[in-house]
């Protein structure tokens, strides 16, 4: 399923880009709630999402578990509800977005971003999480238990209430800006970078 090719929005004079293969962007849709649930029914017949750009999207309660997503971009888009379980990623950008109550348990990630996210009572729980981007995060009532954090990025986040119990922390670069009520038990947290220092860029 390839809907994101990167048009223009057909109203001239704007610069933004075409919503998910319809002629206009989300601002200029007439009816992009409608848009948005086409857009969604497509991905859950398809089983896969490729080059789909969800930027500033609202979707609340879908049911996305053991979807393909590669390569698309989730900038400011906000999920509420929403199940990701047993998902793959591959080269998603989630920058600027916020995740509220949603379950990304068992997922398969790798090269992914979650930079400047709000993340509140989510489930990262028994991922795989490699070479995946949170710097600067704000992550809130969250797990990410038992998950494989190789090579992935918790620079200047801002960790709340969360855990991170039986994790592999191997080449993760943990140096949250903020750490308050957060449980690493049973994880190799010495294994992680902690200063910039030791960073490899």
């Amino acid at each position: 399923m390839d809907m994101y090719r990167k048009l223009p929005c057909s109203i001239e004079g704007c610069a933004e880009t075409a919503f998910a293969g319809t002629p206009y962007c989300r601002n200029h849709h007439p009816a992009p709630l409608e848009a948005t649930k086409s857009l969604v029914d497509a991905i859950l017949a398809d089983r896969n999402a490729i080059n789909v750009d969800f930027a500033d999207v609202s979707i609340v309660a879908a049911d996305f578990s053991r979807i393909r997503f590669i390569g698309c971009r989730f900038k400011k888009a906000t999920f509420s509800h929403v199940m990701f379980t047993g998902a793959s990623f591959r080269l998603c950008f989630f920058d600027a977005a916020s995740l509220d109550s949603c379950d990304f348990s068992g997922v398969d990630m790798d090269f992914c971003s979650f930079g400047d996210v709000d993340i509140f009572d989510c489930s990262f729980e028994n991922s795989e999480l490699i070479h995946v981007n949170f710097n600067g995060s704000r992550i809130k009532e969250s797990t990410f238990s038992s998950s494989n954090l190789y090579d992935s990025r918790f620079i200047l986040s801002e960790l709340e209430n969360s855990r991170f119990d039986d994790c592999d922390f191997k080449r993760a670069y943990y140096m949250p800006q903020k750490e308050k009520a957060v449980s690493t038990a049973n994880s190799n947290i010495a294994e992680a970078v902690k200063d910039l220092e030791h960073l490899y860029l």
